[in-house]
């Protein structure tokens, strides 16, 4: 049988009958599972040398999508629409900054992909003027190739080739914001980032949408990182 890499998802945390729970919505799993990867699910642990020790018997890392990370990471007062409701986000700091310090493939999801820019000393836009009618809930629009990379080979388009993703966000990357030594490959009708990468072979991508959430762009994205965390795999 063929081993199956350890793709770590960092997981996130609400109060459940007064006691602090950790909790992953089941399509991150699901779509791991079905690229041909093996969900390490990883818990919010405020230990010193947790995440890089966890991280040593992984193969491959996913940022989940979650709650607004605080202002105060990326040197802003909140506005009255940020959600201050994240719990232990300084979690996600150690884990994202172990896990692009370690040599593993690095995929991110939404809130993820905000995290990969704050990573690179970037910022946010906190809420964006028009997230009621085209971010939140769901909501389909277009977004375009900026830049070829990891984005433009998983979906098989070039520069200026446009697609269709959902969106559940009031955040954003914008290139006023954008982290260092990282590049913007495709943004939404309106300018905002849809997708971040490092450049290089090693695959640091990170979508403002949802894929696992969708039936036709998702599958594509957790094959390409269950393909790329398998060469990770050594006996």
């Amino acid at each position: 049988m063929t081993k199956r890499p350890l793709i770590a998802v960092n997981m996130s945390m609400c109060v459940m009958n007064g006691r602090d729970t950790h909790y992953l919505f089941d399509a991150y799993a699901e779509r791991i599972w079905e690229a041909g990867g093996d969900p390490f699910l990883v818990a919010s642990l405020l230990h010193e040398g947790y995440p890089e020790e966890l991280l040593a018997r992984a193969h491959g890392v996913l940022f989940s999508g979650g709650k607004d990370y605080p202002p105060s990471f990326y040197g802003q007062e909140p506005v009255p629409e940020t959600d201050l409701g994240r719990m232990r986000p300084s979690f996600d700091l150690a884990f994202g900054k172990a896990a692009l310090e370690s040599p593993l493939p690095v995929f991110g999801i939404c809130a993820g992909c905000q995290l990969l820019n704050l990573l690179h000393h970037g910022g946010l836009l906190q809420h964006l003027p028009n997230a009621e009618e085209a971010h939140k809930g769901g909501k389909v629009h277009t977004a375009e190739i900026t830049r070829e990379g990891w984005m433009s080979k998983i979906l098989s388009l070039k520069k200026g080739e446009t697609f269709s993703v959902n969106s559940f966000h009031h955040q954003a990357v914008t290139e006023e914001y954008l982290g260092k030594g990282l590049f913007i490959s495709s943004t939404a009708f309106d300018g905002t980032v849809e997708s971040l990468e490092r450049p290089g072979d090693r695959m640091v991508l990170a979508v403002q949408f949802h894929p696992e959430r969708m039936d036709d762009l998702g599958p594509l994205f957790f094959s390409a990182l269950a393909e790329e965390a398998a060469k990770r795999i050594t006996e």
